[in-house]
């Protein structure tokens, strides 16, 4: 089968329980998250970002994931992450992405809802379905870099009778909320504010998305979904596990020029770390 949308996946989420959501950036990430997700037998959401889309072409990404979702024997939601440009959304729909996420979090709250908006009007019309961000999550989005990505500075968390406000306006199907969540390498503990998840989530009656999930603790995953995240996303932890296996693999072979092997070194080490968290979004200890 194809990708399913991102409704229908997190459909699948009963309460207490998430589906991972994880960034790929070439064939040997997506095949580990693919293998962690079939040795699980769990739902996985496959996504890429604008800076990715830039390094390796949208319909080189669209073609992976169509034909990932295509042989998996599990669901496969094939999502566009953080998009501020609205042609790439557009674009991504006509190559076959079955969900977008139309950014609009810098924006004015007025102008984030009638991109928003617009965004859902054609992608709604095709049967695609779109997350949007309100507030801002911190630090910047698709980076792995120990220097710009900190708890650092001022967060812009979302204002509840705003976030119902922009549902209503805009028709999502998921609302991405800042609670507290920094994208990247945290440099110390992030202070989440469980209590405006939870509030979000019964004020707006969408699931949540919870950015940033790369670096957080068992315990405040499993209270984030508690209280009504039913997406997780991961990119940096995944990329971390991918270098340090590359790196690992050709330093214990000074010779070998061989990509495959150490992309094979590196595709285990992305789906062990990618099976770790979907245990953490099922609830499970193993």
């Amino acid at each position: 089968m194809g990708p399913v949308t991102l409704s229908e996946i997190l459909s699948m989420a009963r309460p207490g329980v998430a589906i991972a959501a994880f960034n790929f950036t070439n064939l040997e990430d997506l095949r580990g998250i693919m293998a962690a997700a079939e040795l699980e037998q769990a739902p996985v959401i496959i996504q890429t970002t604008e800076t990715t889309v830039k390094h390796s072409g949208l319909e080189y990404l669209a073609a992976m994931g169509r034909a990932a979702a295509r042989v998996a024997g599990v669901p496969v939601c094939l999502h566009l992450d953080h998009a501020t440009d609205f042609n790439l959304v557009v674009r991504a729909i006509r190559l076959g992405y079955s969900s977008v996420m139309i950014d609009g979090s810098r924006l004015p709250f007025e102008e984030n809802v009638a991109v928003t908006a617009e965004a859902v009007r054609v992608a709604h019309a095709v049967g695609v379905s779109v997350e949007a961000e309100l507030g801002q999550v911190g630090g910047k989005e698709d980076c792995a870099c120990s220097t710009c990505c900190s708890t650092d500075g001022e967060l812009h968390l979302v204002d509840v009778d705003e976030a119902v406000e922009f549902v209503r306006r805009t028709n999502i199907d998921a609302l991405a909320p800042a609670v507290g969540t920094m994208h990247g390498i945290y440099k110390a503990p992030p202070c989440i504010r469980f209590d405006l998840i939870e509030e979000v989530h019964r004020a707006t009656g969408l699931p949540l998305v919870l950015h940033g999930g790369s670096g957080l603790p068992r315990a405040i995953v499993r209270e984030a979904i508690v209280r009504g995240v039913r997406k997780f996303n991961v990119a940096t932890d995944l990329q971390a596990a991918y270098v340090a296996a590359w790196r690992k693999a050709l330093a214990n072979s000074e010779e070998n020029i061989d990509s495959r092997r150490a992309g094979a070194h590196s595709m285990e080490a992305v789906c062990k770390a990618a099976r770790e968290k979907i245990r953490m979004c099922m609830g499970e200890e193993r």
